[in-house]
């Protein structure tokens, strides 16, 4: 019954079954989601690309760790693991590494992935990320499974583009390629990724540039500023495309990892308070008069086809130009999540509420919940640039 409902779960397909087995369906779904906001190094996959002295690799992991990442694609080695462990560091397990490739070496790959059954070391399995033109069918069927082998940890495929990813059915955690600061369509994307969130109930990751600026200069900020506006989507994670750098030949940070080690710190503080929240329901924009590359549009204009504040919307933006993304948290009160449009100036945010006893905001630096003052049914709160700041809301 338990490799019916893998199948089943994998393909989408809920035909025939007993609401007792649709429950099953949901219940080890959900236990594969990821457990933490996935900051992921990687030197690269489909091959072992990380050092195989073991010393090295505890010394890199150490490096990465003092960076922020929380979790290292690689493939996957007891030793390595026991290494990962020791500095809660998981492993995105590579299944595009020959030895237990995915389907050239589906033998190996079941061995393995049954062996790391409730292994708390693993973040997930790494079953794709490139072009999925034509290979649909395929990726399903490595997603169907990886799942039935270990139906205990997030299946992901990635595709340069996402406008094909939709193609796969059953995989717990997609992503994509995108550039977008040299080559656009950043909303567009967002947008398709947030309409699979929203439609199959699972989380997506990025891979994107390290250096879309000038490093030691703005670098941080439109890197972060690519993280921070695609977190109210519903993103549950993100990589670096590795082109060098991050790491130097001594396993120490370079100036490019000195400027991730930024960005990875603004979402490292929030990253564990982000997972505790459902998936968006919606995503808003107000109108901006300052442009991502902070230059000074004609006239106020909301970015991208995002949608505007419904008129009927229980609260408003009074000041301030950013991003809402809309949820909730296992507590059922409303979160909203806030990005800033402009990466290089922090937005003092007045929030209307035309119904709420409480609000309150999540001190990333301190790690708690704080009150925000209402008055006149009005909240302030300011939110950083190239950060996410969450505003939570009991209603009346």
């Amino acid at each position: 019954m338990k490799t019916l409902i893998v199948i089943c779960a994998a393909l989408g397909l809920g035909v025939g079954l007993t609401p007792l087995g649709e429950t099953a369906i949901a219940q080890e779904k959900e236990s594969r989601q990821p457990k933490r906001f996935a900051i992921i190094f990687n030197k690269g996959y489909a091959g072992d690309h990380l050092p195989k002295d073991l010393g090295e690799f505890e010394k890199l992991v150490k490096t990465v760790k003092a960076a922020h990442f929380n979790v290292i694609l690689c493939a996957y080695d007891e030793q390595r693991a026991a290494i990962c462990k020791k500095h809660d560091m998981q492993i995105f397990v590579d299944l595009l590494v020959g030895d237990h490739h995915v389907y050239k070496n589906p033998d190996a790959c079941k061995k393995l992935c049954e062996k790391l059954k409730n292994e708390p070391t693993v973040y997930g399995y790494h079953l794709w990320s490139d072009n999925i033109a034509g290979t649909a069918a395929g990726r399903s069927r490595d997603v169907k499974n990886v799942q039935e082998w270990d139906g205990t940890h997030p299946a992901y495929i990635g595709s340069y583009r996402m406008s094909k990813v939709s193609g796969v059915v059953g995989m717990d955690l997609f992503g994509y390629y995108d550039f977008h600061w040299t080559r656009g369509g950043h909303w567009q994307y967002l947008n398709s990724a947030f309409n699979v969130t929203k439609a199959r109930q699972v989380g997506f990751l990025r891979y994107d540039a390290a250096n879309p600026g000038l490093v030691g200069k703005g670098n941080p900020n439109r890197a972060g500023y690519t993280v921070a506006t695609s977190i109210p989507f519903g993103l549950r994670g993100y990589m670096y495309h590795y082109a060098g750098g991050i790491v130097d030949a001594n396993l120490q940070l370079d100036a490019l990892g000195k400027d991730v080690q930024k960005v990875n710190a603004k979402f490292a503080s929030v990253g564990a308070e982000l997972m505790k929240l459902g998936h968006p329901t919606a995503v808003y924009s107000t109108p901006i008069t300052i442009d991502a590359k902070n230059q000074k549009l004609d006239a106020a204009t909301i970015p991208g086809g995002l949608p505007a504040l419904p008129k009927d919307s229980w609260f408003e933006v009074k000041a301030g130009e950013v991003l809402i993304g809309l949820c909730r948290d296992n507590a059922n009160r409303d979160v909203l999540i806030l990005a800033c449009h402009n990466p290089y100036q922090a937005q003092a945010v007045t929030l209307q509420l035309k119904t709420a006893k409480k609000a309150e905001v999540f001190d990333r630096a301190q790690g708690v919940w704080k009150s925000l003052p209402i008055a006149d049914r009005q909240t302030r709160v300011t939110v950083e640039d190239y950060a996410v700041e969450l505003v939570r809301i009991e209603r009346e």
